[in-house]
């Protein structure tokens, strides 16, 4: 799968070579060797495409192999090449530490991804915009990760989303998954095809859409944070959610390593309609490729910072779905939060990447989501604005929300109370909601203002507020 195309390559260009070679001065038992390893190639290149699990990678192999990424060029040091098959071949220089290409002709490949992307325009620079974008794509793969702190031995791991956070994925994906939208991509951008495959969005934060909006994003943020935590031993402050993204047949992700603050990430496979398993292609920290394949509710964590992870082999079927969740990591779990104003946790101070980050922020460091400064969650957000289905529809998928505290003690019961929202508290209620719990810093003694303290306070004492919380026994 995935790698026929790769293998027949692979075979005439090795006859081609034998051709060749048997007009020179190689003997015949060398180019036995040749044939039998050039067959060998092409086998152990199906084997990778194969694998189907997080440790089904049959062949060990690193980066350069499939796409670019340390350097400009694939390898194309193949295994049945003379110096390779004979150890009394001395190795050409140009192929002096280069790694064995197990994956077959990747090098024509990319040059035809690269051509693809320079010919969707007339323009006779775009062929060396192209190069550069990819340029750049390379150099951040050398530069960033040695910057970086990691959080994880392997960098990455497969689990199945939790129900609390597919739930409320899958929901906003059956009721809009027909109304997908093209994603925007600059001529140039190289990080996928786009100029040959489809590409489409559902995005979770359009508030157009059925259940999309801010509230949605933080309920998914809510929803996944305790695993990514759990898995790194780090508190995460949410930074970007992404997608549903929509990848149809043909599509290429070049691999990359993601752009900060985006650290501590996951993968959710929403919904898929594939002839082949497509898989994630990850470089772990021991530098080794992995090959994950997914299905829906399967969930990748990865340090997306530091971690090379792509699909350099082409989709085989219509199309797959897939969401991106990403958090920074802001301190151990159970400790206080200390943040340097000029640099963040994750960066090692006095590496390159840590001056290149300075130069990009000149004005220092904070974290960019207030969510985590407050403590909010989208419990909280929804009883703000008095939305009693999806108060309900939030604390049906997620129970904790309901006692959930923000760092002023509030919970979200007293946003619906404060701004009058009679309905969201008497859902609040019916679903177990304390009505007698106390803020942080109301102005009772020591304990704070209760849900009745906060209506009377901001309502007035003949609201229909506080006439249901004084007959259901609330106290001031």
């Amino acid at each position: 799968p995935n790698h026929n195309d790769d293998n027949r390559d692979t075979i005439l260009l090795c006859l081609s070579q034998l051709s060749a070679q048997s007009q020179h001065r190689y003997q015949h038992h060398t180019t036995m060797k040749v044939v039998s390893s050039c067959v060998t190639s092409a086998v152990l290149a199906l084997a990778v495409a194969t694998s189907n699990a997080v440790t089904g990678a049959e062949i060990e192999y690193g980066v350069d192999l499939s796409f670019p990424m340390h350097h400009g060029n694939v390898s194309t040091n193949y295994p049945w090449l003379p110096h390779n098959v004979d150890p009394t071949i001395e190795t050409p220089e140009e192929y002096k530490d280069m790694p064995i290409q197990p994956l077959g002709n990747k090098m024509e490949f990319y040059e035809n991804y690269i051509k693809g992307c320079a010919t969707q325009s007339d323009k006779k620079n775009m062929e060396s915009r192209c190069r550069s974008s990819d340029d750049s794509r390379v150099k951040m793969m050398l530069r960033q990760p040695k910057g970086m702190y990691n959080y994880t031995e392997t960098g990455y791991t497969k689990i199945r989303a939790p129900e609390k956070v597919f739930n409320l994925i899958k929901e906003f994906w059956e009721a809009n998954k027909d109304k997908q939208t093209d994603e925007a991509w600059s001529p140039s951008n190289i990080y996928v095809n786009h100029w040959e495959a489809e590409f489409f969005m559902v995005n979770v934060g359009d508030s157009k859409l059925e259940g999309g909006g801010g509230i949605l994003k933080q309920a998914i943020w809510n929803a996944a944070r305790d695993t990514i935590q759990e898995w790194t031993g780090q508190q995460l402050a949410e930074c970007s959610l992404y997608g549903v993204r929509v990848y149809k047949e043909g599509a290429v992700l070049a691999p990359h390593v993601d752009r900060l603050p985006l650290v501590s990430s996951a993968i959710i496979n929403v919904d898929q309609d594939v002839d082949e398993p497509w898989p994630l292609e990850v470089i772990g920290h021991d530098g080794k490729a992995v090959n994950i394949t997914m299905e829906p509710g399967d969930l990748v964590l990865y340090e997306s910072h530091s971690i090379i992870h792509g699909r350099p082999f082409p989709l085989k079927g219509r199309y797959m779905a897939n969401i991106f969740v990403h958090f920074e990591p802001v301190g151990k779990v159970g400790e206080p939060v200390h943040l340097k104003p000029d640099l963040p946790n994750y960066v090692i101070p006095g590496s390159e990447e840590a001056a290149n980050w300075k130069r990009s922020n000149p004005r220092g460091y904070s974290i960019q989501n207030s969510a985590f400064a407050t403590g909010t969650t989208a419990a909280h957000q929804a009883a703000q604005i008095g939305d009693s289905s999806l108060v309900r529809k939030l604390l049906t998928n997620d129970p904790a929300m309901l006692h959930a505290k923000d760092n002023n003690g509030w919970q979200p019961i007293h946003e619906a109370t404060r701004n009058g929202h009679v309905d969201a508290v008497k859902t609040l209620v019916e679903l177990g909601a304390d009505i007698n719990a106390r803020t942080n810093h109301g102005q009772v003694a020591d304990n704070g203002g209760s849900p009745l303290w906060w209506a009377e306070r901001t309502l007035g004492p003949d609201h229909e507020l506080v006439h249901f919380l004084k007959k259901m026994g609330a106290r001031n």
